[in-house]
């Protein structure tokens, strides 16, 4: 009698379902069971590389396929990866904390005073880039502002807060143009120049998330999504405390061309 199999292993040893690898016209060889292996080793820390290099999974192009044409598959993957990030960022606050200030170590620290930090964060929200906003006199530098984006959870909430503002203040300049083209104080020609110079000028500014129009078409569609809750581990210590850090890798040198 076989034993049932153990699902509180590391999901790295979990069984691989099967899957239909057959050339042929086919919809999709997408499956759930696939899906819940990807997710839970996603959840653990691996890439999509790393679990792809198993032959017996599917190729790397197809899972990325599947994001793009299974909606729900794709967006439980953005859910699982969004944990995974909040996670490792608590982790690192909290080792932070437990660390304490370091002392004793050579170099002054920028001393950037709370009304420079302010200015900042209005600066974004006005429309600015973060390049801008650090040029302007009596700024902090772009050092000085990522240092604090990533050791104080406050601010970094704050500085969220500024970039989805400024995103928000160009979907409504964008409407401002629709309505100025509606009521025939613009031409339709310069309307589409200036909604392109916007949605352009968005497109510096803002990240890449190439899942932000479906996650909209889902919520539309009243689509439901349940949590993938997994356990995420934190990432191992080292000898003294800190986290592990792994040495680059070093490629062999190529042997001289004859």
């Amino acid at each position: 009698m076989t034993q049932p199999f153990d699902y509180r292993r590391p999901a790295r040893e979990w069984p691989v379902p099967p899957m239909d690898k057959a050339a042929g016209d086919k919809d999709t060889a997408f499956t759930w069971a696939m899906g819940r292996l990807i997710l839970a080793r996603i959840a653990e820390g691996e890439t999509v590389k790393a679990i792809t290099a198993d032959p017996r999974m599917p190729a790397y192009c197809t899972v990325f396929r599947w994001m793009n044409v299974v909606p729900e598959f794709g967006a439980r993957v953005a859910e699982v990866r969004a944990g995974l990030a909040e996670s490792r960022r608590s982790y690192a606050d909290a080792l932070r904390a437990l660390k304490g200030r370091r002392r004793g170590r050579g170099g002054q620290r920028e001393r950037v005073p709370a009304a420079a930090l302010a200015g900042l964060l209005q600066a974004v929200r006005d429309g600015a880039s973060v390049s801008a906003a650090v040029r302007a006199p009596g700024a902090p530098s772009a050092k000085a502002l990522y240092s604090r984006v990533r050791k104080c959870p406050g601010f970094r909430l704050a500085f969220v807060e500024a970039c989805g503002w400024r995103g928000f203040m160009f979907g409504m300049e964008a409407e401002r143009v629709v309505d100025e083209v509606g009521d025939m104080r613009m031409s339709i020609a310069q309307g589409t120049a200036a909604r392109r110079a916007l949605f352009a000028r968005k497109g510096r500014l803002m990240p890449k998330l190439y899942r932000e129009g479906l996650a909209a078409e889902l919520a539309r569609a009243g689509a439901e999504l349940q949590p993938y809750h997994r356990d995420v581990r934190p990432p191992p210590l080292g000898p003294r405390g800190g986290p592990r850090i792994r040495p680059p890798r070093r490629s062999r040198p190529k042997p001289p061309k004859a």
